[in-house]
């Protein structure tokens, strides 16, 4: 998962701003929505986060609205 911040919200859904619904356990196949450029290096806080470093390109796959939950579910290499 990954944490809102100021850089994710500048992406875009689609063209027409839908949202995409993902199951809780999300396969590695599920389509990305928005890729994310990383900017400040992230260590896991937990087993279901995702551990990332400057330059690297999460594939975004999920993006609820903020008032349900502070974290984005995406994809880095063969992680969810």
């Amino acid at each position: 998962q990954l944490p809102h911040s100021p850089l994710c919200s500048l992406f875009q859904i689609d063209n027409k701003g839908n949202h995409l619904l993902v199951h809780e356990e999300s396969s590695i196949n599920v389509p990305a929505i928005a890729a994310a450029h990383v900017i400040k290096r992230y260590i896991a806080q937990a087993a279901d986060e995702l551990s990332f470093e400057v330059g690297d390109i999460v594939s975004v796959i999920d993006m609820p609205p903020k008032e349900l939950t502070s974290w984005w579910r995406g994809k880095h290499g063969f992680q969810v």
